[in-house]
């Protein structure tokens, strides 16, 4: 009977133990929502920190990875630190929202490392276009989402033009990239009728100006692609290239260009 019964009790035994474990964690639950916690919370707080600063768990460096295009300042100005405070002073919680909220920062992790260090993980979004809106300059993530803050360069980075442009960057770079020699050559993308894409090439002001279909840009792309390498046709003094019709090619030459605009200025004269 007793080999039984420790049996039992051996079976018993980690059901217990969680059982018991709830129990604790709901008396705190109850603690932190008592009248009594309201009315005595921060002489409570205050004797936490004093305690932590008796035993020298006071706050003695910030240590931070993976910060690129964060500033320092900003990160100084949001955590809101001093060296010397009580370590448990710091609202990890708090710290970890505000962090989250500049605009290079996709995700964050933050733990106090007692007893002096704080310790801050930061993963940067990674900027893959640059967008022109307005007027303004803002970079484009890999999730296609707008980065909320502005730029003056491009910093070999693409230019998207277009209301819908961001959302639809990462397809568009997705199947230019299937071509690497032609994606290199990619200055920018027009986004046009929030339909379809004129991809430039070369300069984003005289380059060339490739017209892709609305259906199935990726096989237009790669019909370009091979256009060129059998017959090198984007090595030919040419200004556009319109392949939005899967049977016909239209190509324009930059001497018929030139003609056009001698076209224009001999009318307007007098």
């Amino acid at each position: 009977m007793r080999g039984l019964k420790g049996k039992n009790i051996k079976q018993l035994s980690p059901f217990l133990v969680a059982f018991s474990l709830l129990g604790v964690a709901g008396l705190f639950l109850l603690f932190f929502q008592s009248t009594f916690y309201a009315e005595k919370k921060e002489s409570l707080i205050y004797f936490v920190h004093n305690t932590a600063l008796s035993a020298d768990l006071r706050l003695a460096e910030v240590y931070v990875r993976g910060r690129d295009r964060t500033t320092q300042k900003e990160l100084i100005d949001v955590l809101n630190v001093e060296r010397g405070m009580p370590i448990t002073a710091i609202d990890i919680q708090s710290s970890r929202e505000k962090i989250q909220r500049l605009p290079w920062v996709k995700s964050v992790h933050i733990e106090r490392r007692l007893p002096h260090i704080l310790y801050v993980q930061i993963k940067e979004r990674t900027p893959i276009a640059v967008w022109q809106n307005k007027g303004l300059y803002r970079p484009i993530d890999a999730d296609g989402q707008p980065i909320e803050t502005f730029v003056k360069k491009l910093n070999g980075l693409p230019l998207i033009v277009g209301s819908d442009a961001p959302e639809r960057t990462p397809e568009l770079l997705s199947f230019l990239s299937q071509e690497p020699s032609l994606k290199d050559r990619v200055k920018a993308a027009i986004r046009i009728g929030q339909r379809r894409w004129n991809v430039l090439l070369d300069d984003i002001e005289k380059g060339i100006t490739i017209r892709l279909p609305e259906k199935d840009p990726a096989s237009a792309w790669g019909r370009l692609a091979n256009l060129d390498r059998t017959q090198k046709l984007l090595s030919r003094k040419i200004t556009m290239v319109d392949l939005r019709q899967p049977d016909k090619l239209i190509v324009h030459l930059e001497d018929d260009v030139k003609k056009k605009k001698k076209r224009k200025r001999a009318i307007k004269s007098p």
